[in-house]
Formats: C-alpha cells, sequence, structure tokens
C-alpha cells in the first residue's frame, strides 16, 4: 500500500506543473512574432550564378571581372614567366581588344596576321617584324632546374616526343597524331621514318603563316605557347604543369637539341675522351 504523500510534496509538485504550463503559454505567445523577426536580405530580388538579366548591355548577370584584377598569388598578364610574349605583344592585344557585341568589319590578309595576338606569324629571324615570342628565359637556369626539366619532360612530354625529343614515343604509334621531332636529323639508329610535310625537325604552327623554321631556332617564348595552350593533337598543359617548370621543360629541351648538334672539338677533354673511348654511345 503506497504511503500517503505529505502536504509539501504536494505543493511541490503544483508548483512545477505551474512552471511547465508557463513556459508552455510563453511558447505559444511568443511563436507568432519568431516567424515575423525574417532578415530582409532574404527577400531581395537575386541572380543565380550565369542566369540572364536585361539589367546589363550584354545580358549577363555574372558579372566578368574588371581586366587587371588579380588574386594574391596570381602573375600579372605581362610577366613573360606566364605569357613567353614579349611586352610590345602584349601593347598589340590591347590596341586591338574588341568590346563585346561590337561587330568588326571584314579584316584584310595583313589586318589579319597583324591582329592574331600571340600566333607564331612573324618570322623570329626578320630583323624588320616584330617580336611575338620571348627569347631568354625568365630567370637562370640552373642545374637543379635542368634535372627538374628532364624529371617533368619524362613524364608529360617523352611517351609522345620520345626522351631524345625525336618525337619517337609510344602514343603515336597506337594512332595518335605523330609529335614533331624537336632535331632536325635522326638522332637514334633505330629511329623510324615518318613522312612530316613540313620536314623533320620543322615547326608546324610557323608552317601555317608561311614561315618554314626548324624547332632548334624557334623562341622558346613559342614553346611556352604551345606547353601552355597545346596545338593541333596536343591538348594544353597549363593545368597539370606549373609555369616555372614549362620553362625548366623547355631548357632541357634546348639541352636535348644541343646534345645532338654540339662540336666534339668544343667539348671538355674529359668528355671528348670519353666519346673516342666509346664511339659516341655513350
Amino acid at each position: 500500500m503506497t504511503a500517503p504523500l505529505c502536504t509539501g510534496e504536494k505543493d511541490k509538485g503544483k508548483m512545477g506543473s505551474r512552471s511547465i504550463g508557463f513556459y508552455l503559454f510563453a511558447f505559444v505567445l511568443l511563436l507568432p512574432a519568431a516567424a515575423g523577426c525574417r532578415q530582409k536580405m532574404a527577400d531581395q530580388p537575386y541572380y543565380r550564378p550565369l542566369e540572364a538579366t536585361d539589367f546589363f548591355e550584354d545580358g549577363r548577370a555574372s558579372r566578368p571581372l574588371e581586366r587587371g584584377v588579380i588574386h594574391r598569388a596570381q602573375r600579372l598578364e605581362t610577366d613573360p614567366l606566364v605569357t613567353g610574349l614579349t611586352a610590345e605583344e602584349w601593347k598589340r592585344s590591347y590596341e586591338y581588344r574588341v568590346p563585346p557585341k561590337v561587330e568588326v568589319p571584314a579584316l584584310s590578309a595583313e589586318d589579319r596576321i597583324t591582329r592574331s595576338i600571340g600566333a607564331p606569324r612573324y618570322n623570329p629571324k626578320a630583323a624588320d617584324k616584330p617580336k611575338v615570342y620571348v627569347d631568354e628565359y625568365p630567370f637562370q637556369m640552373t642545374h637543379a632546374d635542368l634535372k627538374r626539366g628532364q624529371e617533368r619532360f619524362t613524364i608529360f612530354c617523352a611517351v609522345c616526343h620520345g626522351p631524345l625529343g625525336n618525337g619517337q614515343g609510344k602514343i603515336w604509334e597506337r594512332g595518335y597524331l605523330v609529335p614533331t621531332s624537336f632535331h632536325t636529323k635522326k638522332v637514334s639508329p633505330s629511329e623510324l621514318d615518318v613522312k612530316n610535310p613540313q620536314g623533320l625537325g620543322m615547326s608546324r604552327g610557323y608552317s601555317t603563316w608561311g614561315i618554314s623554321i626548324p624547332m632548334d631556332e624557334v623562341p622558346v617564348g613559342y614553346y611556352f605557347e604551345v606547353i601552355t595552350k597545346g596545338y593541333g593533337g596536343m591538348p594544353s598543359y597549363s593545368a597539370q604543369i606549373p609555369a616555372a617548370d614549362r620553362w625548366r621543360i623547355i631548357a632541357y629541351i634546348r639541352l636535348l637539341q644541343l646534345s645532338q648538334s654540339a662540336d666534339a672539338a668544343k667539348l671538355p677533354p674529359e668528355i671528348k675522351k670519353l666519346l673516342d673511348e666509346t664511339g659516341g654511345k655513350k
């Protein structure tokens, strides 16, 4: 049999019930007020990314960045380190820049050449023609840079261009476009005969503008342009290879070219002796 509750316990239970009831009443009373506490910003009109609008002349709600805006770690677009172009070429790009929605009249053949910014449209050996690409590296190349360039070349380039840079990689054997050799003569006895309309070791990019020039004579900035943006069957490697490493790869390509055309009489005595002993096989 349960013992009866004392008077104090009864009063305590009544007070607890009253407290719960008070809080429930206050909650119900304040609930409509809470529903009205909304930020007015939530009701403002807005556009979703890339949505169309009539507010701007070009019809785009998402606005492009103003020219010259850069993020904290970004190099300026006029820096040869990230472009490979000369300062004069960048000045021409600003001069011929066409705003959106502006009709461009049909260009003459001469104007087309002038306005094709970044294209290999001028012979770099012609003294009377504008210089498009830089012919110097944006930083001093050290032995460590060349080793890094060799490593990156082996990873990204040798599969197509071959470890010697003669276009004898493995990819094209499976139906891919045959890459250009960096040399104007065969560098390996086992090198296959591959037909190249421009000739062995001749630049395809320059040939589209009617300029015949071997790859060992094109400016280093042209190599940077091709690695960055791709050309023909070669894709862009700007996402895979940082700008500084692209320059290191180019320096290593130049080293490969030099190794096949160096004058043996000008080599250091120890290297010349090694060549004489091995018959040039090492």
